[in-house]
């Protein structure tokens, strides 16, 4: 297949946003195809969202480049099925979508890291003047908080909307006024990926299903500032701290 379009998926949880800028800027100018960056985790546009632009454009000829030193098998894996079900959804027949080979296998990439690290030895930073440390002397104890939220940002859930969960529901702990009483998370696969977007609240121990912003407002309101449960979100509840044994009898 010869694309018409290159779309590089990147999965590194840590990302700042500058460093993504900068990748994505020097991909596309470096590409003789047009070409762009998304991630597969955190936050930005989604993939099956990135797919669903493409095709509105008109780009029928995809080709999704997993980027990655070296790129997730798990999740490598799990990619082409992930976009079978967005082109099945598509009801389509005028697409195709290709999924590139691992570029650590296909290039000499590695060989070419080497190289550079030997050409910039002498550009290194010495650590000679920098302050031995750890940490911050402010790292010793975790803030004030009554319930603390794990939103999954991992990449099946990234695929199925979660992408701007986190920032949303900051955003609804600050309009519903109880942002100070909560520590939001982000985690990586928390491991029910099929009930993503999700998140975790403890010490209630309970995991909901939040797929819109209705349900992340009614979670908030019902959970967090009311402190009763939702039936209808809630699909797993951690069983608690087992009962101390009772002592034999004499």
């Amino acid at each position: 297949m010869q694309p018409d379009f290159i779309l590089f998926a990147i999965s590194q949880y840590n990302l700042s946003a500058g460093k993504f800028r900068t990748m994505a800027a020097r991909l596309e100018a470096a590409c003789a195809s047009p070409a762009m960056l998304v991630r597969l985790e955190g936050t930005g546009t989604s993939l099956p969202d990135a797919l669903d632009a493409l095709v509105a454009q008109g780009r029928r000829r995809i080709l999704v480049q997993p980027v990655g030193l070296p790129f997730m098998e798990s999740l490598r894996a799990w990619l082409p099925g992930a976009i079978k079900h967005w082109l099945d959804q598509t009801g389509r027949d005028d697409i195709e979508v290709a999924i590139g080979s691992e570029i650590v296998e296909a290039t000499d990439l590695l060989e070419q890291l080497a190289l550079a690290t030997l050409a910039n030895a002498e550009a290194a930073e010495p650590i000679t003047s920098a302050r031995a440390s750890l940490g911050k002397p402010g790292w010793e104890r975790p803030p004030d908080f009554t319930n603390h939220i794990f939103v999954c940002t991992g990449p099946r859930c990234h695929y199925r909307d979660a992408a701007s969960l986190p920032l949303e529901l900051k955003a609804e702990l600050g309009r519903q006024d109880v942002a100070r009483k909560c520590l939001t998370t982000r985690t990586a696969c928390m491991f029910p990926c099929n009930k993503g977007p999700m998140v975790a609240v403890y010490p209630r121990g309970e995991w909901y299903h939040l797929p819109d912003s209705d349900a992340l407002a009614r979670f908030v309101k019902s959970v967090i500032v009311e402190d009763t449960t939702l039936p209808d979100l809630l699909f797993f509840t951690a069983a608690g701290p087992a009962a101390p044994a009772a002592a034999p009898a004499r």
